[in-house]
Order: structure tokens, then sequence, then C-alpha cells
């Protein structure tokens, strides 16, 4: 619709403030509720399949649910008898922190089309995403926000 005023429905929230600030807000709260619909969709789903990882001889499988806890544990062998306390710690840590990197993965994945363009899952879980940032530009868009309505409503006032 190049050159063509869009459609109120086709309008997105920024358009709206300065033209109908209040259907800007139901806007705003119909893709906020939109938005928590596909995340609960998200962890109905990781939660409805845990992760489950093998050691690399088979012996043990670790279950992890959804939060990346560990929720089981099978000595699929009776090869851990014979290993010395040392050797079965090595390689239930082994096999624990595949599980546990599968999951991560498979969370930033899971979550990655739900989040803005440019925030990385990965570098969120592993603490390494700046959140002054973040805080930064919401706080920037809100300021944005608030002067457009400002505007909208000093003109409907003047009109």
């Amino acid at each position: 619709m190049s050159g063509q005023q869009r459609r109120p429905a086709d309008q997105t929230v920024a358009e709206l403030i300065s033209s109908d600030p209040h259907r800007a807000f139901d806007k705003a709260m119909e893709e906020l509720q939109r938005g928590q619909d596909r995340l609960r969709s998200v962890r109905q789903k990781l939660e409805a399949q845990p992760i489950k990882v093998t050691s690399t001889d088979g012996m043990i499988s670790i279950t992890l649910d959804a939060a990346g806890e560990v929720t089981s544990i099978a000595f699929n062998t009776s090869k851990w008898r014979r290993m010395a306390p040392a050797e079965l710690g090595s390689v239930l840590v082994q096999a624990i922190s595949r599980a546990r990197e599968q999951g991560r993965a498979r969370l930033a994945e899971a979550y990655r089309p739900l989040l803005p363009e440019g925030l990385d899952p990965a570098k969120i879980m592993s603490g390494q995403l700046s959140v002054d940032g973040i805080f930064e530009s919401a706080r920037e868009r809100s300021g944005q926000i608030m002067d457009a309505a400002k505007s909208a409503a000093s003109q409907t006032r003047k009109g």
C-alpha cells in the first residue's frame, strides 16, 4: 500500500498512537496476549518432550525436564558395577553435561522466534547478554511512544 494510508486494522501500534491512542492501547494488549499465548504453547511443547541422553558407551541414560533438571538416571548395563567411583562419576558428569547442553540448545531454538530481532537466546542463557542495553533500548522506545501520545493528545485538545 505504498502511497496509500493503511487500514486501521493493518496499522501498527506506533502508527495508531498519534491517530487513535485508545485503539493503539487495545492493539498493544492484543499483541501482548498473542505473545503470551505463543510463549505458553512453546512451554507446553517443551514440557511434553523431556531430554534424554545416553552416555557414549550406552551404559547410562539421563533424562531432563524442560527446566534442565535431572529427573532420572538409568543404568542400562551392569558395567558401572566394575568401575572405579571416580570413573563412574566422570561418566555421569559427561552425560549430564551433554544432556544440559542439548536442553539449552533446544530452549534457544524454541524461543528464538519469539524474541525481538537481535536478541540471541544462547547469549541470554549463557549470561553474555547486556541487560543494560536492553533496558536502555526499552526506555528510549517508551519515551518515543509517550512523546507521540502527548503530541496526539495536544492535537486532539486543539481540534
